[in-house]
C-alpha cells in the first residue's frame, strides 16, 4: 500500500502537477489524522471497558461484603429478640407474683454479667474503596448511602454493644461479685437462695439489660433495613451499566 502511494507521488511529480498534488499530500495527511484519532477512540473505548468492568466487579464485591453483613445483623437480632423474651417473662413473673421464676438462673446471669460482645465495624473492602476513585465515580445518592451504612449505621450498632460490655463489667463487679452470683458452677439451689436476698437488685439490673437490648436491636434493624436498601440501589445501579 505504502509503495502504491508513493508511485502516485512519483508520477504527479514527473508530469508537474504540483497543485494536484498538494490536494493529494493534505488528503494523505487527512487520512494519517483520521487513522490516529480513530486508533486513539478505540483505545479509549477499551480502557472505558475495562474501567466499567473493574467497577462492576468492585460493586459486586461491596454487595456481596453488605449481604455478608446483613446476615450477620438478622441472626444478632433475633437472638438478641428471643433473650427479651425469656428476660421479660423472669420480669412478669417478679411483677405479678412477687417471686423470682428460677428457671435457667444461671442462663440469665450470664447474660447478665456479659462483657466479651464484639463487633467487628471495619470492612477491608470499604475501606480501600474509600481510599479510591470509584466511590467518586458513584452517582452521590449511592455514594452518601454507602458512606451513612457504614461510618453510621454499623458504627452505631458498635457503639451500643460496646456500652452493653460496660454495663456487663459494672454488673459483674457491683452486683454478681458482692453476692457471690459470678460462680455458675455452684448448685442452682443455691444461686436461688443468694437470688432471693437481693431479689429487686436483680430485677433492676435485668430491666437494664433489656433496655439495653432494645436500643442494639433498634440499630440493628436500621442497619439491616440500610443494607437491604443499598443492595437493591447498587444491583440497578450495575444493570445500567451492563
Amino acid at each position: 500500500m505504502i509503495k502504491f502511494f508513493r508511485k502516485i507521488r512519483i508520477k504527479m511529480l514527473s508530469e508537474n502537477k504540483y497543485s494536484k498534488y498538494l490536494l493529494y499530500a493534505i488528503g494523505e495527511v487527512v487520512l494519517v489524522v483520521i487513522g490516529i484519532l480513530m486508533a486513539l477512540q478505540i483505545n479509549n473505548w477499551n480502557e472505558s471497558r475495562k474501567v466499567q468492568r473493574l467497577e462492576g466487579q468492585l460493586i459486586n464485591l461491596l454487595i456481596s461484603d453488605l449481604k455478608g453483613k446483613k446476615k450477620e445483623h438478622l441472626s444478632d437480632l433475633q437472638d438478641s429478640k428471643n433473650i427479651i423474651k425469656s428476660f421479660q417473662s423472669r420480669i412478669d413473673s417478679w411483677e405479678n407474683k412477687n417471686e423470682i421464676d428460677t428457671v435457667n438462673l444461671k442462663w440469665h446471669l450470664k447474660r447478665l454479667g456479659g462483657d466479651s460482645y464484639f463487633l467487628n465495624e471495619n470492612s477491608p473492602l470499604y475501606n480501600s474503596l474509600s481510599n479510591s476513585n470509584l466511590l467518586n465515580k458513584l452517582p452521590d445518592s449511592l455514594t452518601k448511602q454507602i458512606d451513612n451504612l457504614y461510618r453510621l449505621k454499623i458504627m452505631g450498632v458498635k457503639i451500643i454493644i460496646d456500652k452493653a460490655t460496660e454495663y456487663g463489667t459494672h454488673c459483674k463487679l457491683n452486683f454478681l461479685l458482692p453476692n457471690n452470683l459470678i460462680d455458675l458452677n455452684q448448685s442452682a439451689k443455691e444461686i436461688r437462695e443468694r437470688i432471693k436476698n437481693v431479689d429487686e437488685e436483680f430485677i433492676s439490673y435485668s430491666k437494664l439489660f433489656i433496655n439495653t437490648c432494645n436500643l442494639l436491636n433498634g440499630a440493628l434493624e436500621s442497619s439491616a433495613n440500610g443494607m437491604n436498601n443499598l443492595i437493591d440501589d447498587l444491583e440497578s445501579y450495575n444493570d445500567t451499566k451492563e
